[in-house]
């Protein structure tokens, strides 16, 4: 993808602000800037505009069952608002094992945990509160074990950028949904109204990109056949 003012200036063209391979003026270009940063800011709330999970390890301390998640925080990326899964890896075993820990927890599961303070060698839950400006993740029960690393995997949003001429890298769909979504944004400030092609090109690359952002779920069955074994409806066993 190109530099963001090329982007900026096809979403003025979409307007009618611009002509076809005129520059934006540097104000123009500016109030572009802060419109699609805010639309980032907007994005990151919504699960189906995150396209990657990231997977990050830290060092889980013996004792300790609260980690703060952010940038500067115990686990050092930018604050998830969600959180696919979280675990512990076993660093005593060779070659290292993961276990992935149930949850995270709803707060209703959280809150329904009578002695939250219960210790163990290794935890089996965790809780993730995206509190602000930190997220806080809680491990249940509180792991003694000193041979331990955390993992977690959360959706990376896409990010902020600084200036006009920073080159934006985005999967594909990604810049059409862009331009067409930055020029509605815009629309207002230019004191023009949006046709109602550019609010439906808008629309249809949204749900495009939504749809290949869309995660996949495995379905499983509990067993429940006899010996154990899945229930298969065509014989009934």
């Amino acid at each position: 993808m190109p530099a963001f003012r090329v982007l900026a200036e096809e979403a003025l063209s979409e307007l009618g602000v611009l002509a076809a391979g005129e520059a934006a003026p540097a104000g123009d270009a500016d109030l572009a800037l802060r419109k699609f940063n805010a639309l980032v800011d907007q994005w990151a709330a919504e699960r189906l505009m995150i396209y990657t999970t990231t997977r990050t390890t830290w060092t889980l301390v013996s004792g300790t069952q609260e980690y703060t998640v952010g940038s500067g925080g115990d686990v050092n990326i930018a604050r998830p608002v969600y959180v696919e899964g979280v675990g512990y890896i076993d660093t005593s075993a060779s070659p290292d094992v993961e276990y992935p820990l149930a949850g995270p927890l709803t707060d209703d599961e959280w809150e329904a945990i009578r002695i939250k303070a219960l210790t163990s060698t290794l935890p089996t839950k965790a809780y993730y509160n995206p509190t602000f400006p930190l997220a806080t993740l809680s491990l249940w029960p509180i792991p003694t074990s000193t041979v331990l690393e955390g993992v977690i995997y959360a959706p990376a949003a896409v990010a902020e950028i600084a200036a006009i001429t920073t080159v934006v890298s985005l999967p594909p769909g990604y810049r059409r949904m862009i331009i067409k979504n930055l020029a509605l944004d815009l629309a207002p400030s230019f004191g023009v109204e949006p046709g109602r092609e550019l609010v439906l090109a808008a629309m249809h690359s949204l749900s495009v990109v939504k749809r290949r952002n869309f995660p996949v779920k495995v379905l499983e069955f509990e067993h429940t056949g006899q010996g154990g074994r899945p229930y298969d409806i065509r014989t009934d066993e």
